[in-house]
């Protein structure tokens, strides 16, 4: 005889007191479409819920902490790839700079412990590399940098122009979409060169290459109408118009 095995009990509905994490509304529009797999947005999530539990600062995690989550370990072993993914997951919200890390150090063993990027950690990771602060007994620290990339529209913007807001970072998101990375790359620096800091400047420039061609290009080696075909999926059709 089979006998039936046992199914969880249906979930009920949240209650309405509880805890809660903290998610700052900006990830969902700075940083949750930028995430490439579903581990990269699971790490986030576990890397706020487990950090925003600690009882003091440092308020950081290593993938070690979080793998030993049961919960969490569950989550990526049921919806990513396991172990590997939340190692990606880790380095991916790294390079986008959601989250911070410092390599802590004991002897000669190594970990990355990582940090939600917000004032309160920066403040910590300063005090940190200044002695001021301790992980544990020990314990010394020192700077764990993204691998490297492209610098993204969302850090050319910091570093031109300044903090990103709600609305900005949704205009951001379609930029990035719409234009190749070096057209972005090249309008900031042109702004930059100007002494120009406003995105609504460097928003034009991209429009106009986009409908003129950009004036330093070779003519008949990459005429408009290709770059169109290339990057925008087409003829012209739709360029972001912002007002």
């Amino acid at each position: 005889m089979t006998v039936p095995s046992e199914r969880p009990a249906p979930f009920e509905g949240f209650p309405g007191i509880g805890k809660a994490t903290a998610i700052p509304n900006l990830f969902f529009t700075a940083v949750l479409p930028r995430l490439e797999e579903p581990g990269d947005l699971l790490a986030f999530l576990w890397v706020a819920r487990l950090v925003q539990e600690l009882p003091a600062e440092p308020r950081c995690v290593s993938a070690e902490d979080v793998w030993a989550h049961e919960p969490a370990r569950i989550s990526f072993e049921t919806l990513a790839r396991g172990r590997p993914s939340l190692e990606a997951g880790l380095a991916r919200c790294l390079q986008l700079r959601a989250l911070l890390a410092l390599e802590a150090r004991t002897g000669a063993s190594a970990e990355a412990v990582y940090f939600i990027n917000n004032p309160a950690s920066r403040r910590a990771i300063a005090r940190l590399r200044a002695g001021q602060l301790q992980l544990r007994p020990g314990v010394s620290v020192a700077p764990l940098r993204a691998p490297e990339e492209r610098p993204g529209i969302f850090r050319l913007y910091e570093e031109h122009i300044g903090t990103i807001t709600p609305l900005i970072a949704e205009k951001l998101v379609e930029a990035e979409a719409a234009y190749p990375p070096d057209w972005i790359e090249d309008a900031f620096r042109e702004a930059a060169e100007l002494n120009v800091r406003n995105w609504r400047y460097i928003q034009r420039m991209l429009e106009n290459w986009a409908l003129e061609g950009r004036p330093h290009e070779t003519p008949g080696r990459d005429p408009v109408e290709d770059a169109k075909r290339r990057f925008l999926g087409g003829t012209l059709g739709h360029i972001p118009r912002y007002r």
